[in-house]
């Protein structure tokens, strides 16, 4: 019950996340002085979020929550 509670959780987070970089692209993208500039820093950009995400799913995911939730749970 409480790993399918935090894996919701979770997913809330990673779609925020997902939200706020489509964002910050939109942004980088709009208005940006610089078009090479643009490029360059949306590019930077989209592959360290990405990076990062892929990361942390990966870590997240090697957790055993069940084990780590009953010694904390009675």
């Amino acid at each position: 019950m409480f790993t399918i509670l935090i894996l919701v959780l979770y997913f809330i987070i990673i779609a925020i996340y997902s939200l706020i970089s489509f964002f910050i692209v939109y942004h980088l993208v709009s208005y940006s002085i610089n078009p090479e500039l643009k490029i360059v820093m949306t590019a930077l950009f989209v592959i360290v979020s990405a990076g990062l995400l892929f990361s942390n799913l990966i870590l997240f995911f090697s957790i055993d929550w069940n084990g780590m939730l009953s010694k904390i749970i009675f």
